[in-house]
């Protein structure tokens, strides 16, 4: 007999022997092969624990989300059957609520208290161990520690980067997902140690998307208040030119208006706008704008006379123009 060693727990092996006589040189055929599976053994990290918390209700309360990463220590220490969650509120500690989750997300419906919520996955061996986070009441306030953020992409990767006034701050979380997101779920997040500077690959950012990224600081347990800014990873020019509405213009002048575009067709952020404007047989000109006006008055225009104009949006990678319109000055 023999004991083999150093196998990893909750994994299947495959054994078979040959043997040899110490009168020759040559070794036996194979056996056999016999298949067995070493135990399991309880996991022995975290959940990688994250959630967002929605708005409150009309009766008070709120949904909180809750998502988790998979457990990712290899080798793994067994079949993870499920998740437990356990969940209190800060002042009644002895009212516990526990919920079975075999996915890795779950919504609860919680008051304006302030509530502590711990995550453990289990195997048949047993738990992991606790990832804990404070859920604040309503009606708390914490201050802003974080300073500034700012994103920059390199070729390959998306690096975001923060100032806390709080250097003892070690620990932190940086999150992102898509402006036009609305599932609660399609958020991601990475928690940071002992740094302010984060980096991730290209791949996990689209082109031409706008995105949401958070910084929160933690302390211990509790989630502090974010900074967020918004960012591209690479913008194109706009895929369609705003629409111009000239209104009922004057004899020498006209107040030209238009709508902002849709957030899924500007491509990057929209730094100007260029209105475009000829007479009739005449020279065309323009006059630009910040992105934040969206109507201009033009003046010293000729009597009488038929104009066309267009409106460019342009953003870091280019301008894309309306469709022209024309109206007429009046003769007095």
């Amino acid at each position: 007999s023999y004991n083999l060693t150093g196998l990893w727990d909750s994994t299947e092996y495959s054994v078979a022997i040959r043997c040899i006589s110490s009168a020759s040189i040559f070794w036996s055929e194979w056996s056999r092969e016999e298949t067995a599976s070493t135990e399991e053994k309880a996991p022995s990290e975290k959940v990688d624990l994250w959630r967002v918390i929605g708005s409150s209700h009309s009766d008070g309360s709120r949904p909180v989300h809750l998502m988790w990463k998979p457990l990712n220590s290899f080798p793994p220490s067994g079949r993870i059957l499920g998740y437990k969650i356990q969940y209190f509120a800060e002042n009644n500690s002895a009212l516990k609520m526990t919920n079975i989750s075999p996915d890795k997300k779950i919504t609860l419906l919680l008051n304006e208290d302030a509530y502590i919520i711990s995550i453990t996955a289990y195997n048949s061996a047993g738990n992991s161990p606790e990832a804990i986070l404070r859920i604040p009441s309503t009606d708390e306030k914490t201050s802003q520690v974080i300073e500034t953020v700012k994103t920059f992409t390199t070729n390959e990767e998306v690096v975001v980067e923060w100032i806390a006034s709080e250097p003892e701050i070690t620990e932190y979380v940086v999150e992102w997902y898509e402006e036009l997101e609305t599932d609660p779920f399609g958020r991601s997040w990475q928690y940071v140690s002992n740094s302010t500077y984060w980096k991730t690959n290209k791949k996990n950012f689209k082109q031409f998307i706008c995105y949401n990224v958070s910084v929160y600081p933690l302390y211990g347990n509790e989630v502090a208040a974010p900074y967020s800014i918004q960012t591209y990873v690479q913008e194109k020019k706009p895929s369609e030119g705003p629409v111009a509405d000239t209104g009922i213009p004057g004899k020498n002048e006209v107040t030209i208006k238009w709508k902002e575009i849709s957030k899924d067709k500007r491509n990057g952020f929209i730094s100007k706008y260029t209105i475009f404007y000829k007479p009739e047989d005449g020279k065309e000109l323009n006059e630009t704008v910040n992105s934040d006006v969206l109507q201009y008055r033009l003046k010293s225009l000729q009597a009488n006379t038929q104009y066309t104009v267009y409106i460019m949006a342009s953003n870091e990678a280019g301008g894309t123009s309306g469709e022209p319109k024309t109206f007429k000055t009046l003769k007095f």
